[in-house]
């Protein structure tokens, strides 16, 4: 028979389970997703995408076994399964490492629970411009990567030097960059109790010498991008440099870095204060090495290393410590409960990116300054100003929620109720009262815990039964039809394809090269021939993506979902002076219907949304009159 403690322990993972599926939603593939897709597209069965603008100028996977292992993984199960089984994975992996790492600062008690939930719950969003998380809902090389190095930290902590290199070794496999951070906090950590790793410093010269010989991407380091080149980069990987960041993005950083020292100094001495000053260090460096060699000498080598992706680490370290760190304040007694609470509106503030940072971070650094005066206040005065500041927590939370489902509302009606049920049980504030609620009920003898698992596998079907939100399209794409597409009759092999906003489609289903799509910009910062094709094709299409802006926007005032989707549909005038130019598609997807007959019409399956139909045209369809 499982005892109570096991009951318990069982039923807040389930529920901790069901919180990482309802905050990461299953929207298909999107984002880098697509991108990495195409790679094991390349590599198999579409040949034809080394004329795509993506990979004409050279594909980064050259420096990832990525592509080379997903190929056979997608020959045998398909794109969905593959995905699923992929992520499922990555998630248990992330959260076992999670829980590894919080035992090891805290054996006994609920901190390591609380640690995983706010790993589930908790933005994992990090750097600039709110577009790159940890854990993301999508497959890309970072889903193989990210548990390695996670696990390659516990290996760390635990004194399995060789184990820990092995595993970043083989995460710098499928993603160098994401790797390079960790391995220079692994050093740093290793140096704080061996000076002899110092030796590994000598790496620095071989890099410059590496330089020197032209040995890529080394050869980088002496280059800079040239004014063309950059200002593509600032367009399309504004990312990447530090000055492009919002004071909120910035802000974040700082807040991961306080806890992150506070944690630290609030604790003796032992492997983990290791652990944690060596991110630290490595943050501070790497940030500053991005201000000085990305942003203010426009170094290739730098900006293509990205080593602002240290925040990663940090933010995911960061909101895994932060419950231990909001429970060691409360209990200092004086001030530092106001601390804890302070800590709290800071967090839901980061988490929402709601633009209160600077008042939130500086309402909790005061509040610390005078904790650690020691001034006696009365115990009603500290209790009135923890309620105020829990009522700015429950009040910034409230409108979190408000605006989501109000956009969940108007831009897919069709799913408020499922889509708004997860939106709302994974949010921090609701998910925290509820996982104490099932703790407090499974403490309560073995039917109080067997209350409790019940409901967490209730929960967990519920967030199964809600996971998939794919656009209709993303299904499409996923799910094979055991035929080829109605389009591809009359597209030959290597023929280019305009559908307007939608890369992976054309790839995917079609199996062509794209003529345009601003994804194919994401990688121009690591070649110059990239960005040259990209840039004369972004400035092609550039009344089209200007007519689009505009109309998303009147859209967003009006809240008017049909008038939002069809801002997808550019102009006929746009159209034919695009088919007018010598740089032109040979054919066209679109989502509405032009004058001239089209080659062939299909609508994917309806599930989520209203019907869609998308027809092909030739572009030389659009040399003569209209009908």
């Amino acid at each position: 028979m499982i005892d109570q403690s096991r009951l318990l322990k069982l039923a807040a993972m389930l529920a901790i389970g069901a919180c990482m599926l309802m905050s990461h939603p299953y929207e298909g593939l999107r984002h880098d997703g697509v991108l990495y897709l195409g790679q094991a597209l390349l590599h198999s069965r579409v040949p034809a995408l080394s004329q795509d603008t993506f990979f004409a100028g050279g594909s980064q996977d050259s420096y990832s076994i990525y592509a080379h292992l997903m190929v056979p993984l997608y020959r045998h199960f398909g794109l969905l399964t593959t995905h699923v089984a992929v992520l499922m994975t990555g998630w248990l992996l992330m959260l076992g490492a999670v829980l590894a790492l919080l035992r090891r600062l805290e054996p006994s008690g609920l901190v390591p629970l609380w640690g995983a939930l706010a790993f589930a719950v908790m933005s994992p969003i990090y750097g600039g411009i709110t577009i790159i998380g940890y854990g993301e809902p999508f497959v890309t090389a970072r889903s193989f990567a990210e548990p390695l190095l996670l696990w390659s930290l516990v290996a760390l902590l635990d004194g399995r030097k060789g184990a820990a290199a092995a595993l970043q070794i083989l995460a710098a496999g499928f993603h160098p960059l994401m790797s390079l951070p960790v391995i220079v906090t692994s050093w740093c950590y290793l140096i704080q109790s061996q000076r002899r790793w110092l030796w590994l410093a000598a790496l620095v010269p071989a890099v410059w010498l590496a330089a020197l010989a032209g040995v890529r991407p080394w050869e980088g380091l002496l280059k800079t991008y040239d004014p063309y080149w950059w200002a593509l980069v600032e367009t399309s990987n504004p990312m990447v440099m530090l000055s492009t960041w919002t004071l909120d993005d910035q802000l974040r950083v700082v807040l991961d870095l306080a806890i992150l020292l506070a944690v630290a100094r609030s604790r003796p001495a032992d492997a983990w204060t290791r652990l944690l000053y060596a991110l630290i260090a490595t943050a501070v460096g790497l940030v500053s090495l991005t201000a000085i060699g990305t942003d203010a000498l426009h170094s290739v080598l730098v900006t293509q290393l990205q080593v602002w992706r240290v925040h990663w680490i940090v933010h995911l370290v960061a909101m895994a410590l932060a419950p231990w760190l909001v429970v060691r304040f409360y209990r200092l007694g004086g001030l530092w409960p106001v601390s804890a609470c302070a800590l709290l509106l800071a967090l839901l503030n980061s988490h929402a990116s709601m633009g209160h940072g600077v008042a939130t971070l500086s309402l909790w650094a005061l509040v610390c300054v005078a904790a650690l005066g020691g001034h006696a206040v009365s115990g009603g005065v500290v209790r009135v100003a923890c309620g105020c500041i829990l009522l700015c927590v429950l009040g910034l939370s409230a409108y979190q929620l408000q605006d989501q489902l109000g956009e969940i509302s108007w831009q897919t009606p069709e799913t408020f109720w499922s889509d708004g049920f997860g939106r709302i049980a994974a949010s921090p504030v609701v998910a925290a009262f509820g996982f104490a609620t099932l703790l407090f009920l499974a403490g309560k003898g073995r039917p109080g815990a067997l209350a409790a698992l019940s409901l967490s596998a209730l929960l967990v079907g519920t967030a199964v039964f809600n996971w998939d939100q794919r656009p209709d399209l993303a299904r499409a794409v996923e799910i094979p039809t055991g035929s080829a597409h109605p389009f591809a009759a009359h597209l030959p092999a290597n023929a280019t394809v305009y559908w307007p906003y939608y890369l992976v489609p054309v790839w995917s289903m079609l199996e062509r090269p794209s003529h345009y799509s601003a994804q194919q910009g994401a990688g121009l910062l690591f070649n110059r021939d990239t960005a040259l094709i990209f840039g004369a094709r972004k400035e092609t299409y550039r009344t089209i993506r200007s007519d689009r802006e505009s109309c998303r926007s009147a859209s967003l005032m009006t809240k008017d979902s049909a008038a939002r989707r069809a801002c997808d549909m550019p102009a006929l005038d746009r159209l034919t002076a695009l088919c007018g130019q010598q740089d032109r598609p040979d054919f066209m997807v679109l989502p509405g219907r032009l004058p001239w007959e089209p080659l062939a019409t299909w609508s994917p399956a309806r599930h989520r949304e209203p019907p869609q139909s998308y027809a092909l045209y030739a572009c030389t369809q659009l040399a003569s009159a209209p009908p």
